[in-house]
């Protein structure tokens, strides 16, 4: 005798189900990302100084342009 009814999975079943999927797919993922941000981060043509330099540089640039636009407003 084959029973009619298939068994689903409750909530707490669920939440076991999904816990065991993030460990086992979502831990890797994240360690790889973290791998090649520090992989590139590694392998960066110019100092870290000189890319900050250039980041307040341009910082700078884009208050400059935003003042310039809300005086004209």
């Amino acid at each position: 005798m084959v029973p009619l009814q298939v068994a689903v999975p409750g909530g707490v079943e669920l939440l076991v189900i999904l816990l065991v999927a993030l460990v086992v797919f979502g831990v890797p993922v994240v360690l790889v990302g973290a791998g090649l941000y520090l992989y590139r981060q590694s392998r960066s043509d110019r100092p870290a100084g000189e890319e900050i330099a250039s980041l307040r540089r341009e910082v700078e640039r884009l208050r400059e342009e935003v003042d310039r636009l809300d005086d004209e407003k």
